[in-house]
């Protein structure tokens, strides 16, 4: 009569080792889609910030070709 209490305690691990094996694959997705989801949005980033470069790169070249075409003109006067 001593054991049966002791076996009744027990008697729940394996139905929660069973519940966690099945969350395990489930948690694995969810950790790899929000790692993806992060890598893609990193990338994102620094792909603006190259287009905001090259923008800001492409601005600076008209400003110095007017500001050459300026001097050239001062010059001529």
């Amino acid at each position: 009569m001593c054991s049966q209490p002791e076996e009744m305690e027990f008697q729940f691990i394996t139905p929660l080792k069973e519940a966690l094996e099945g969350c395990r694959p489930e948690q694995k997705g969810k950790e790899e889609a929000s790692e993806q989801k992060k890598k893609d949005k990193d990338k994102k980033q620094r792909e603006e910030q190259d287009r905001s470069r090259e923008e800001d790169n492409d601005e600076d070249e008209e400003r110095l070709e007017e500001e050459e075409q300026n001097e050239e003109e001062e010059v001529d006067n």
